[in-house]
């Protein structure tokens, strides 16, 4: 269905596409005029230029979200995925963390788009939703640094000495395939199976290739737990109760028991919350961040009220800051004027090696020991560490 002469004209030539990725916009492309027998997914009468009509057009779009510092893509009335499928297939290889959310309120469009996400491994999100009565769009899967933090703090306590365990508690899996395991479907040996009431803590439990260091790996199944669960009255305290067993069971001694959470509140992030002592908060320096933070400060204030009085905030971790940007600048005294001394010092700057790291499946800490991204977690590590220092009484 695409040649080289398709490539060399069209936007693909300067990307440098992979034979790789060429066969998937191939199989993709095929697939749409297979299935258009069967649904409606493109006018007929565009079939035969499907490359120029479609996937060109698509593909063309690129050049907007081209950028290091762009993660996201949302594609509102996605029809037969385009241009989502087509700009996933091209940002797999290049930009493993760029996400593409899809809204189709047809249900056989939604499926054909889960379908292609799950057949060509795509890092996607699909709502069968129509966006004209969604008032909540989800156009953001966070980005804020939450996985990347939970990733290195855990990776430098464990070059601490401290023993930690990872529960990665997204069903996209990022903190899972950041520690090196792997996030795929077809695996029952994840954080779901414990929550479903499949399996206990003790037996889904795995090693990493970093020492002092466990994780509870994930996948996309998770994501159906909050239906699964619905008739279960305290399924808020699953995580909880699931926890506190196997701890007290199995007499695992860890330093620190690290949870990361969705990017949305959900039931997950509301297990994840009433499980904790304290929360770690990465605030990212940009607009409308506090305005955010505000928010989940009242969220925090409910659980407490609720469901977890213990629940505190240790501190918050300014990211994604941009010494170039007057606004990173302006944030940051923001948030130092309005929660003092719960800011760390520590801020971690945008950094490219941050981005690289958790596609090669190790914590930048180890991925480049020198960046400025692993100089800030270092130094973040110590930190956090001095916050559980005993306070030494005075001398008389």
């Amino acid at each position: 269905m695409i040649d080289s002469h398709f490539i060399k004209n069209t936007k693909l030539e300067g990307l440098n596409v992979s034979r790789e990725t060429l066969n998937e916009l191939e199989k993709y492309s095929s697939s749409l005029i297979s299935r258009n027998k069967e649904i409606n997914l493109i006018s007929a009468s565009t079939e035969r230029s499907i490359n120029t009509r479609h996937i060109k057009d698509s593909a063309q779009t690129i050049d907007f979200i081209n950028k290091k510092d762009i993660k996201t893509c949302t594609d509102l009335g996605s029809g037969a995925g385009l241009p989502g499928i087509v700009l996933a297939i091209l940002m797999k290889h290049k930009n493993p963390l760029f996400k593409v959310i899809f809204y189709e309120k047809s249900f056989h469009k939604s499926n054909f788009i889960k379908e292609m996400s799950k057949k060509f491994k795509l890092n996607t999100e699909v709502h069968q939703k129509n966006i004209f009565e969604e008032k909540n769009l989800n156009t953001d899967v966070g980005g804020v640094g939450k996985t990347t933090t939970v990733i290195n703090l855990a990776a430098g306590l464990s070059m601490r000495g401290k023993k930690i365990l990872v529960i990665d508690l997204d069903p996209q899996g990022n903190a899972t395939t950041g520690l090196g395991l792997s996030n795929t479907e077809n695996s029952d040996q994840t954080i779901y199976s414990v929550l479903n009431g499949n399996k206990k803590i003790s037996q889904i439990v795995q090693t990493t290739k970093f020492d002092n260091l466990d994780l509870i790996t994930s996948n996309v199944h998770l994501s159906g737990l909050e239906v699964e669960t619905v008739g279960d009255s305290r399924r808020a305290f699953i995580l909880k109760d699931e926890l506190g067993s196997y701890l007290n069971d199995s007499g695992a001694s860890y330093n620190y028991i690290f949870i990361d959470c969705p990017p949305s509140l959900s039931l997950l992030t509301i297990m994840a919350l009433v499980a904790s002592d304290a929360l770690v908060v990465p605030l990212q320096t940009e607009f409308f961040a506090l305005e955010g933070l505000t928010q989940l400060m009242k969220t925090i204030e409910r659980i407490k009220n609720n469901l977890n009085p213990e629940l505190s905030i240790r501190g918050i971790l300014l990211t994604m800051y941009d010494k170039r940007n007057k606004l990173s600048g302006e944030v940051e005294r923001e948030a130092r004027n309005y929660f003092k001394d719960k800011v760390y010092q520590t801020v971690v700057p945008r950094n490219v090696r941050l981005s690289e790291a958790p596609s090669h499946g190790v914590p930048v800490l180890i991925y480049d020991k020198s960046c400025l991204g692993s100089k800030s977690y270092f130094n973040f590590t110590d930190e956090f560490l001095n916050q559980d220092k005993p306070v030494e009484s005075a001398a008389w």
